[in-house]
């Protein structure tokens, strides 16, 4: 009996989690649709909160070094701990800047991994909305390897 209990617990949870996920992609398309960086920042956060938005050390992205030559599986890693509401990524490669944003907890430990696409060489941007109210941000280059297809005759 305590299984089927724990099972529809995580389906709820699973089927909440993706309604929220739309709803929030509804109420902001702005920001997931925006090609330019700044654009996707301002519709994400507001123009007023955009301008605190300041580089920081405290404030760690791992991507891969040198050449990628996988364009379609690039491992990002995100750590912190500044207090923070939430961590967005954006990409300057690819036609929608924003990836993703995580929405945390004021004792929730900033570690995150995942993989992303990128369509050509640029750069990843990890931006904090901190509990102060300010933004926080960091950027790392990555460089893909580019084949050009070149016919002989």
């Amino acid at each position: 009996m305590k299984r089927r209990h724990f099972l529809a617990l995580g389906l709820c949870l699973l089927y909440m989690t993706q309604v929220l996920a739309v709803d929030y992609r509804k109420r902001n398309p702005e920001a997931w649709t925006s090609s330019s960086l700044n654009n996707a920042t301002m519709a994400l956060y507001g123009r007023e909160k955009f301008a605190t938005i300041q580089k920081s050390a405290d404030i760690e992205l791992i991507v891969p070094k040198g050449v990628v030559d996988d364009r379609e599986n690039i491992p990002v890693t995100i750590r912190s701990n500044i207090k923070a509401k939430t961590v967005a990524i954006f990409q300057d490669a690819n036609p929608k800047s924003l990836v993703a944003v995580f929405h945390v907890s004021e004792d929730s430990i900033i570690e995150y991994e995942l993989n992303i696409k990128m369509e050509r060489k640029g750069t990843i941007f990890a931006v904090l909305e901190g509990l102060d109210g300010k933004l926080y941000y960091t950027r790392e280059y990555i460089d893909i390897l580019t084949l050009s297809c070149m016919a002989s005759g």
